[in-house]
């Protein structure tokens, strides 16, 4: 009964980590601990930096769960753990050899390892094995792994639990090796975050410099990640990685390659190392000897490291090269640049230029200078880039499919730059991230994958998931997302509590998809026209009077009584971890919607001349002090204060960070009733309410502006009432139909408010059996997902404003009905995910209309435009029809023209206003 016990809890653990064996025999396997110690690591020969600090950090893995020291030996024993690298020499090689361990498919192989039960004369041992010295160190770790421990028990605080035994099952045998060569980070935008956390951590009097006691502790996490690279911080907050001493020594120690982001050729970090007054202008036209040596001290200082380089050359930082003017001017002085820095490389390295890694990336300008004839070599890896906001802008056609340097992505989910920044939270959708970059596979970007990952924290599980990918590309795709990040979360917190936060984790990624928090101020940056290029805060899009702004408070509001009451089931070991991970970041995206949406009620209110304007100021002003008083737990009491400074709650002091303002307010009470949706308050003694209908279980509301409770008369015996008290003098009447209590339109009630009574005429539409989406309230709307009929369709969810959308190949249809409740002019609104073609010019899709085609319509937007920054702020493209529809049942058919793309939904608007977002979509 215990050994069938010990199996099932093995099992379990390999559903939790991800681990399962191929087989799971009768007989136990490899004891990895027992009675509280671990098995003793034998390593026979002499190996990397890499190993040895792996090996270390196992140890201490180990000790933290047994609490007993892991034993080293000399010689392989019985319930040894052997670990070493295949050399093609003598010791491990001979040694797996004797023991029957299968080397085979390892040999010559980047990164890979094998952990491998083996048995002999009646012993057995766990051999470790790997194909070079970061394939071993990355097994090592995967040892961690089986022990229970997270990642990120440093970086999230994930404390590894006690462990008194584990076995592996019996004839325990697993391979792996990595799908994209290079996997890593950009450490970015640090100003606000890394930067002063990192300063305090090293110990430092110099502020910004993040020193190898820092930098230790990030490589350690990429190794326990299986990535490989690092692009250091490099703004000009932070000193620069090689200009403090034992960075270039911890990335040797861990096995780090080094390489440099867009703007830092030659691995110079242009806006710490560029010194004018000692080099000249950064103008290669104009200083062609003061940038070769520059860019030459450096080369020569990292010849013996493992790097990747920068080629190319743009501004001293993230802006136009200097020395060029025209197109044609940019494209002929990249290619005089990327010649003499190859020339560089050649006889700095003493290696053929051929074999020494480099990049040439195409980012924001340079793509159009790469599209215009740059003659990237052929060894070179061509990165490709996303817009910053997730999209990627371009992928290798045939002819580059077919060069030899391969391709890669730069990808990100924090961006400091124009429309505006996303510096504080990371909300962008993983499945958005998973479906960008599995189509950049499948268009051959193999070679290098970096994600900007801004201060690191909070963006912990899409690091991990971009990690995942890079390492094995079938471990998620857009079907099994989801499922990934189940596992994430009941690994690191339990599968009791995984489901209710996995459900309130995508919920709270839709709603940013709708609006991120750092975008809900409607302000930009970098405008043009604007003094300083920063806009003032301005109203959302969400109808102050329509259910748009409310559902979406309700929805916040249902979130974060999620987090807090899933904290309550979790052990004191995890409340640290679920502050940073999960509540920090819901509760605070929950507050700053408050805070603006309530600030928006409050001006609109008090134009009203309602004293509801001066409460709902009040509810914004408690938002911003409660997102305050969050950000200071973050930082002076998670972890004991282990992240003092690491979260700042107003990065670059932009205006939708700021205290709410507000100039005086009515303090008079003035009764008032509103229909929500209304373009103006009742004011008359009749209204006839929006219709209700069964299939869309629509909720239709009228609020109440009064000092005064209300007086309602008798409710349609098939209407349910819900009173909802907003603020002292806000009421918020919810009425829903139950259609099996024999609804009936023209039935009735009154208000009394004040002086004044209205009677309320209530209709519904019984349309039980009727085809297509109905229209409630002028509009009718459908996800993406919710096709009538569809060749080659893929449902994808937790995606789109819908999270419900649908990925078209080229050629592909997709058929919705959806029905109009009445003849005259329609707006028909397509929403896409706003992409880029991969390789076409265009990103084309055919509308037709009940059979007919009504038009040809391309999403592409150009990169900086303003239909651009509209789409990319709303992550959606809506293309629209205006026309003349008949009431009744309408067939509305998409389809791709020239590459795949991705259907959020489909609507029908006979309204004067079309919604920011369409409700339709989420029912």
């Amino acid at each position: 009964m215990g050994a069938m016990l010990c199996r099932l809890r093995n099992l379990l653990l390999g559903l939790l980590t991800g681990v399962l064996p191929a087989v799971v025999a009768a007989r136990d396997g490899f004891p990895l601990v027992r009675n509280g110690r671990s098995a003793p690591v034998c390593c026979p020969g002499g190996e990397e930096a890499v190993v040895r600090t792996a090996l270390a950090i196992y140890a201490a893995d180990a000790e933290r769960v047994t609490g007993n020291p892991l034993e080293s030996r000399r010689s392989v024993a019985d319930g040894t753990v052997v670990v070493g690298t295949l050399s093609g020499r003598e010791g491990l090689d001979s040694l797996a050899e004797a023991w029957g361990v299968p080397t085979a498919d390892l040999a010559g192989r980047w990164e890979a390892f094998r952990l491998c039960e083996a048995v002999r004369n009646g012993q057995r041992v766990l051999f470790v094995v790997g194909s070079d010295p970061r394939g071993t160190a990355y097994g090592v770790l995967e040892l961690s792994r089986l022990l229970g421990v997270s990642p990120w028990e440093w970086w999230a605080d994930v404390t590894p639990r006690p462990l008194r035994d584990l076995t592996l099952p019996a004839d325990y045998d697993r391979s792996e090796a990595p799908s994209v060569r290079y996997r890593g980070i950009f450490l970015n935008d640090e100003d606000w975050g890394l930067d002063p956390w990192g300063t305090r951590y090293e110990g430092s009097d110099v502020a910004g410099e993040l020193g190898p006691k820092t930098y230790s502790r990030i490589f350690e996490l990429l190794l326990r990640l299986r990535a490989n690279t690092i692009w250091p911080a490099m703004h000009a907050s932070t000193v620069a990685f090689y200009r403090v001493p034992g960075n270039r020594e911890a990335a040797e120690r861990y096995g780090i390659v080094v390489g440099t982001s867009h703007c830092e050729p030659m691995m110079r970090n242009n806006v710490g190392e560029w010194d004018e007054t000692r080099f000249g202008a950064y103008d290669f036209a104009s200083n062609r000897t003061g940038v070769l040596r520059y860019w030459r001290d450096r080369v020569r200082e990292v010849a013996r490291d493992e790097n990747i380089f920068t080629l190319g050359m743009r501004g001293v930082h993230d802006g136009e090269m200097a020395g060029a003017e025209t197109l044609d001017e940019q494209t002929a002085l990249t290619n005089e640049v990327i010649r003499a820095q190859r020339r560089m490389l050649a006889e700095e390295l003493h290696r053929p230029v051929t074999v020494i890694p480099q990049i040439f990336v195409p980012y924001k300008e340079v793509l159009d200078i790469y599209n215009n004839g740059v003659e990237v070599p052929d060894d070179v890896t061509l990165m490709w880039c996303d817009d910053n906001y997730g999209y990627i802008t371009r992928l290798s056609n045939a002819a580059e499919r077919a060069r030899n340097g391969g391709a890669g992505v730069y990808y990100h989910v924090s961006y400091y730059g124009k429309p505006h920044d996303y510096l504080w939270l990371t909300t962008s959708q993983p499945a958005l991230m998973v479906a960008e970059m599995q189509r950049a596979w499948e268009y051959g970007a193999r070679k290098i994958w970096i994600l900007n990952v801004g201060d690191l924290k909070p963006a912990e599980y899409h690091t991990e998931l971009f990690l995942d990918m890079a390492w094995r590309i079938d471990a998620v795709t857009t079907e099994t997302v989801g499922a990934h990040r189940q596992r994430w979360l009941a690994r690191e917190f339990g599968e009791e509590v995984a489901p209710e936060a996995f459900a309130l984790l995508q919920e709270h990624y839709r709603l940013a998809a709708e609006r991120k928090p750092e975008h809900m101020g409607w302000s930009r940056i970098q405008q043009p026209g604007v003094k300083g290029g920063i806009t003032p805060v301005a109203d959302t899009e969400f109808d102050s009077f329509g259910r748009e702004g409310f559902a979406r408070l309700e929805a916040y509001g249902r979130l974060q009584a999620a987090v807090r009451r899933l904290a309550e089931r979790l052990p004191a070991d995890r409340q640290d971890a679920w502050f940073e991970l999960v509540r920090y970041p819901v509760e605070g995206a929950a507050l700053m919607n408050k805070k603006w949406l309530c600030a928006q009620y409050a001006r609109r209110y008090a134009a009203e001349g309602l004293a509801a304007g001066a409460e709902y100021a009040a509810a914004s002003r408690q938002a911003y002090d409660s997102i305050r008083l969050l950000t200071d737990r973050y930082n002076r009491e998670t972890a004991g204060g282990k992240w003092r400074d690491m979260m700042s709650m107003t990065p670059r002091n932009l205006p939708v960070f700021a205290a709410p303002a507000f100039g005086e307010f009515p303090m008079e009470t003035r009764s008032l009733l509103w229909v929500e949706g209304a373009a103006a308050p009742v004011s008359s003694d009749m209204v006839r309410l929006p219709r209700f209908v069964r299939s869309a279980g629509n909720e239709v509301a009228i609020h109440l502006f009064s000092s005064s409770d209300a007086a309602i008369g008798s409710m349609p015996t098939w209407i349910d009432m819900e009173r909802v008290r907003m603020t002292p003098s806000h009421e918020r009447l919810v009425l829903r139909a139950d259609f099996s209590r024999k609804a009936r339109s023209g039935d009735s009630f009154t208000i009394r408010l004040g002086e004044r009574t209205c009677r309320f005429v209530v209709e519904c539409e019984d349309d039980s059996g009727m085809p297509g989406v109905p229209m409630v309230a002028g509009v009718a709307a459908v996800a993406g997902a919710g096709y009538d009929r569809a060749d080659g369709a893929v449902c994808i969810e937790g995606l789109g404003q819908s999270g419900r959308v649908v990925h078209l190949e080229k050629g592909c249809r997709a058929e919705y009905l959806l029905r109009s409740d009445r003849t005259g002019a329609t707006s028909v609104i397509i929403c896409f995910l706003p992409q880029h073609p991969a390789v076409s010019k265009t990103l084309r899709f055919r509308l037709t209309v009940d059979g007919e085609e009504r038009g040809v319509f391309d999403i592409r937007e150009t990169f900086g435009e303003e239909s651009w920054k509209v789409n990319v702020l709303r992550n959606q493209a809506r293309c629209s029809l205006r026309t003349d529809l008949a009431a009744g049942l309408h067939r509305i058919g998409i389809e791709p023209l020239d590459e795949a793309m991705i259907l959020d939904g489909v609507a029908l608007d006979r309204t004067e206003r079309t919604p920011y977002v369409f409700d339709g979509f989420t029912r």
